[in-house]
């Protein structure tokens, strides 16, 4: 009988990236919240895919040959697949969830515990994965 083989998770995927924006904006004001949302935003909405199309099309561009058309279509519904539509998704996220922690202080104005940003992270990847 063989067993399994213990694999530990790994925490290094684009939805820890929305949890730890979250904590980031949790700690500065409301003020400082909307510039984690926007900068993240901005990042991974635009800078980010920007790069990696940039990078596919420069390396589309060394591709010879008669199957080159045909890989450079495959490497583009990859890299939107796996990659530019996930760094979109994670944007959408991380500006809705530090939208609502700066609305949160700024009509509250207390701090939020650390359930209340698991839920606030919860929401918004919710909302941006119906929103996608």
């Amino acid at each position: 009988m063989s067993s399994r083989r213990y694999h530990r998770r790994n925490r290094n995927t684009l939805g820890s990236v929305v949890d730890d924006s979250v904590h980031i904006a949790a700690r500065f004001g409301p003020v400082g919240a909307l510039v984690t949302g926007a900068v993240g935003f901005a990042v991974f909405y635009a800078a980010l895919p920007i790069t990696l199309m940039a990078w596919t099309d420069a390396n589309k561009a060394k591709m010879t040959g008669p199957t080159a058309a045909v890989f450079a279509n495959l490497v583009d519904q990859v890299m939107w697949q796996r990659f530019i539509g996930p760094c979109q998704w994670v944007g959408v996220a991380i500006l809705l969830a530090c939208w609502a922690i700066a609305a949160w202080k700024t009509f509250y104005g207390d701090g939020l515990t650390d359930d209340e940003l698991a839920g606030a992270t919860w929401m918004a990847k919710i909302v941006a994965r119906l929103l996608r």
